[in-house]
């Protein structure tokens, strides 16, 4: 068999098997099947989830989702924030802050909406993914003997909270509430505020939450 030809396979695949004369080559007659390709399934494009906020705010983009926010060239994980900010300025302007300290000079993320439904996104991002773990971090490290500031100007401490001359104890602390870019602070048993804190300043928004905590 030294001639070139097809000849019987002599590896049993039951084909006819090019003979070049030397040496059984890997052409077979009929040829091998081929396999068809698998059809490849279309890439589906990413949406954004259903809570994410997207979109274009004086010509930067805003993206902001579960795990955190970026708009333009800042960007910030909500893991690592350490104060929020939030507040309509009154004039047909919302601004919404996340920041990690120091309040002055640290790293931040600021946007300025025109429209209050875009804020409002934002700060229910916030409230799902910041604020809970800020109450908690804040309310330990009270129940822990320390004193600590919210809101630029109130002090919270295991035996109660003081801000300007109005010192409290925790039996006589009635909560807190927000209205009027202020944040409100009661006496137990009286309806009129004792105290304020403006709304815009670093977690004055979280007074509320933390005040709750604290008390129960």
């Amino acid at each position: 068999m030294s001639q070139p030809g097809w000849y019987s396979d002599p590896h049993g695949s039951g084909r006819l098997r090019w003979w070049d004369g030397q040496r059984w080559t890997e052409h077979v007659h009929p040829p091998e099947p081929q396999q068809a390709p698998q059809p490849q399934q279309p890439q589906q494009a990413q949406q954004p989830a259903a809570d994410a906020v997207v979109a274009d705010v004086r010509g930067y983009r805003l993206h902001a989702d579960r795990q955190g926010i970026a708009y333009g060239s800042a960007s910030m994980v909500w893991a690592v924030v350490e104060w929020v900010a939030y507040w309509p300025t009154g004039q047909g302007q919302w601004v919404f802050q996340v920041g990690r300290e120091p309040f002055h000079g640290g790293p931040r993320v600021e946007v300025v909406c025109d429209q209050e439904d875009l804020w409002n996104r934002l700060v229910e991002l916030c409230r799902s993914h910041v604020e809970p773990r800020l109450v908690a971090e804040l309310a330990g490290r009270v129940r822990a003997g320390e004193r600590i500031d919210v809101g630029a100007g109130l002090g919270v401490h295991p035996g109660g909270l003081n801000g300007g001359r109005v010192s409290l104890g925790w039996t006589a602390v009635g909560g807190a509430s927000i209205r009027e870019g202020k944040v409100w602070l009661h006496q137990a048993g009286t309806e009129a505020p004792v105290l304020y804190v403006p709304q815009q300043n670093p977690n004055a928004v979280i007074i509320p939450a933390l005040l709750a905590e604290l008390k129960r």
